[in-house]
């Protein structure tokens, strides 16, 4: 991962976004899906949450991209927009091949989300092929070279309030 951080360091220059009420709020939304199958349910009910959030329009305004054991347990229907990956699209170090690095570079939204609640070196890879100004994951030390804003959370797992955290962070009310 170290080389691909010093190949890829300025590769993509983005705009800055605002997020209060005069700036520009992101409109397009990608949603990485965490990597362990233990976390599928918590991601089920937030991917839903952000859709109800979103209004009726939701399921164009999110896409969904993770791995295909996971991104089966949840129901993508309403969903216009997923990539699901397997262990074939994986290079033999682990981290995403070219096929998925291209895909990756061709999304356009304004902001990512990734769910992982421990830090994802494929999750992570990822989010730096996407060029979005808003990049949001949760607090780990090696995070910081991915994720623009990070959420501290409390506990073992983020409850369905701390959805209403992540929203507000977004700009979604």
């Amino acid at each position: 991962m170290w080389w691909e951080n010093i190949r890829a360091k300025n590769r993509f220059k983005t705009e800055a976004m605002s997020l209060s009420s005069n700036g520009r709020s992101p409109l397009r939304f990608l949603i990485i899906l965490p990597e362990h199958t233990t976390e599928s349910e918590l991601a089920k009910r937030f991917v839903f949450a952000m859709r109800n959030a979103l209004g009726p329009m939701g399921g164009n305004q999110i896409r969904i991209l993770g791995p295909a054991n996971v991104g089966n347990l949840i129901n993508m229907e309403g969903f216009h927009d997923f990539i699901l990956y397997t262990e074939t699209d994986l290079n033999r170090w682990g981290l995403p091949g070219k096929e998925l690095n291209w895909a990756c570079q061709r999304i356009k939204v304004d902001a990512v989300l990734d769910l992982n609640q421990d830090f994802a070196p494929v999750s992570a890879m990822i989010c730096s092929r996407i060029a979005a100004p808003l990049k949001v994951g949760f607090f780990s030390k090696e995070g910081e070279r991915y994720f623009n804003v990070m959420i501290r959370r409390h506990g073992s797992e983020l409850k369905e309030s701390g959805f209403k955290e992540i929203f507000q962070i977004l700009g979604i009310r």
